[in-house]
C-alpha cells in the first residue's frame, strides 16, 4: 500500500511541476482534431467532422485563429475564433463556424505537453445554433 502512495504521490509531483506556457508574443502554433462523440448522434464514431487551424498569439495567453472543418454529415466550414488560457494549460475558446450551416462553438479544453512544443489536447465544444455538444481529442504542435 505504501507503493502505491508513494507512486502516487511521485506521479502528482512530476505532472504539477510541468512546465507550461512555451507559447510567447507572436507564436504560431497549428492545430487538429476530430470529434470523438457529440450529443446529436448516438454512439461513438458514428460520424466524423474534424479540423485543423492555425494560431497566432497575440499575447502569451490570448490566440486568434483561422482553420477548416470537415464534416460527413453536412457542408464543410471555415472557423474563426479565437482560444485563451486563463489558467494555462487550461483554455476556453470561441468559434465562428461560417457556411451553409453557419454555427457559433463555445469550447473549453485541457492542452497537455508531451515535448517542448508538441501537445495532446481534449475540448468540449458547445454549439449554439444546433443546440449540441462534442468532445474532440487533438493535438497542437508550436510553429516558433
Amino acid at each position: 500500500m505504501k507503493k502505491y502512495i508513494l507512486l502516487s504521490f511521485t506521479l502528482i509531483f512530476i505532472f504539477l511541476s510541468e512546465v507550461n506556457a512555451q507559447q510567447g508574443e507572436g507564436t504560431i502554433m497549428f492545430a487538429g482534431g476530430g470529434d470523438i462523440i457529440r450529443t446529436d448522434v448516438p454512439g461513438v464514431f458514428q460520424r466524423y467532422q474534424a479540423g485543423f487551424e492555425g494560431h497566432y498569439f497575440v499575447r502569451y495567453f490570448l490566440s486568434l485563429s483561422g482553420g477548416y472543418e470537415i464534416n460527413s454529415a453536412g457542408p464543410n466550414q471555415v472557423s474563426l475564433g479565437s482560444r485563451v488560457y486563463f489558467v494555462d494549460p487550461f483554455f476556453v475558446r470561441v468559434r465562428g463556424l461560417l457556411g451553409s450551416q453557419s454555427d457559433l462553438a463555445l469550447g473549453a479544453g485541457y492542452s497537455h505537453n508531451v515535448g517542448y512544443r508538441f501537445r495532446l489536447e481534449g475540448i468540449v465544444d458547445y454549439y449554439a445554433v444546433t443546440g449540441t455538444a462534442g468532445l474532440r481529442a487533438g493535438f497542437s504542435i508550436l510553429l516558433n
